[in-house]
């Protein structure tokens, strides 16, 4: 969900890049399956690298600090959402506020795919305070940037901030999926994800 797009045409990444991105996704899903199974404070680093079947020496060279396993996570989910919202704007084939419901409804449905793993990554990341240092305020403002777009085209009232609409989604997200993480969310979340833009849109377009 990062909010800077690459601006050249994508490297393909030669054998060494390929294996160390590789030998990185090990680590990260041996990290997620510790954390499920013991919780994040529980969980060390030395576990993670025995899971992964790597050397100590060669956890701790990819992910110095426990928490940076989880920022990795974060920095490839919000990269995931903004591709994937950029795509559908540049297709222009709907409404800046059906595109962003398509991400973040494929974010719901990733996210129940493995219930139990996802959940236990959110509460790692409450209980890690990570979320502070992640520069979480990049995908409010990538919401915020579609807002204005939509604002363009005459879908949403232009007499609103885009920004604070982008970051009363975000945080409306965040929020529910916070408490999603902590079992405090009994219905699925794609339907709770929906509430919001059921609850949202009426006030933002234009009567």
């Amino acid at each position: 969900m990062d909010s800077d797009s690459a601006t050249v045409d994508a490297v393909p990444l030669g054998r060494r890049e390929r294996s160390k991105a590789a030998l990185r996704q090990r680590l990260l899903d041996a990290a997620l399956a510790a954390f499920e199974e013991k919780g994040y404070r529980a969980a060390t680093i030395d576990e993670i690298a025995e899971r992964a079947d790597v050397a100590r020496a060669t956890a701790f060279n990819h992910f110095p600090r426990k928490e940076d396993f989880l920022l990795e996570l974060i920095l490839k989910r919000r990269k995931s959402v903004r591709e994937g919202l950029e795509q559908l704007l540049e297709s222009g084939d709907r409404t800046v506020l059906d595109a962003i419901q398509t991400v973040v409804q494929a974010a719901a449905h990733s996210y129940e795919a493995n219930r139990g793993m996802n959940q236990a990554m959110m509460r790692a990341m409450l209980q890690s305070g990570v979320m502070a240092t992640s520069g979480s305020h990049a995908t409010g403002l990538l919401f915020g940037r579609a807002i204005a777009l939509g604002q363009e085209r005459g879908e949403i009232r232009a007499d609103l901030d885009p920004y604070a609409i982008g970051n009363v989604l975000f945080d409306s997200y965040t929020g529910i999926l916070y408490r999603w993480g902590l079992g405090e969310v009994e219905i699925p979340l794609e339907q709770a994800f929906s509430t919001v833009h059921d609850v949202v849109v009426p006030g933002i377009t234009p009567r």
